[in-house]
C-alpha cells in the first residue's frame, strides 16, 4: 500500500512543478477554497496486540481564513479479531487550523469526530499534525495521528484547491 501511495506521490509531482509558477507558489488565498484530498498510508496498534493496517480515503472541506471545515470517508483493513469485515468504514467531521510556517508550506492540527463500523456502528475521533506543501493548486499532504483503539496513523495524500 505504502509503494502504491509513493508511486502516486511521484507521479503527481512533474504536473505539481509544471502548474508551479512564482505568482501561485506565494501565499494562499485566504479562504472561499473548496479542498479535495485522496489519503492513503498506514495504521500502527500502539498496544502492539495487532499487526499493522493500510488505510485509503478522501476528504473535501471548505477553507475559511484559518480553518478548514470538512469531512473525511476512509476505510480501514483492520479485519481479524478487531473488526467484523475485513475493511472498515469510518466517517468523520474534520476541523483543521492551519498554520503558515515557510512560503508554501502550513502546518495543520486536525480533530476529527465522527463514526465507525468495526463491530456494529460506533463513535470514533481522530488527532492529527500535518504539514502541506503548496505547489500551485494542488498540494502534497503528510499527517501523523492518535486515533481510537490505539491506533497511530501514518498517511500521506495528494490534494487540489478547487
Amino acid at each position: 500500500m505504502l509503494d502504491r501511495l509513493l508511486a502516486l506521490l511521484l507521479a503527481a509531482l512533474p504536473v505539481a512543478a509544471a502548474a508551479q509558477d512564482e505568482e501561485t507558489y506565494g501565499e494562499r488565498p485566504h479562504g472561499g477554497s473548496l479542498n479535495l484530498v485522496a489519503w492513503g498510508g498506514g495504521l500502527l496498534d500502539l498496544g502492539g496486540r495487532y499487526p499493522g493496517a493500510a488505510m485509503y480515503g478522501g476528504e473535501l472541506s471548505y477553507s475559511f481564513e484559518a480553518v478548514d471545515l470538512g469531512v473525511m470517508a476512509q476505510s480501514y483493513n483492520l479485519g481479524g479479531p478487531r473488526a467484523d469485515t475485513a475493511w472498515s468504514p469510518i466517517l468523520l467531521g474534520r476541523f483543521e487550523q492551519r498554520f503558515e510556517t515557510r512560503r508554501g508550506v502550513e502546518a495543520v492540527l486536525a480533530l476529527g469526530i465522527g463514526a465507525a463500523r468495526i463491530k456494529g456502528w460506533q463513535a470514533w475521533y481522530q488527532l492529527a499534525f500535518g504539514l502541506r506543501l503548496g505547489l500551485g493548486r494542488l498540494f502534497l499532504a503528510g499527517e501523523v495521528g492518535f486515533e481510537q483503539l490505539s491506533l497511530f496513523r501514518l498517511a500521506g495524500g495528494v490534494g487540489v484547491r478547487l
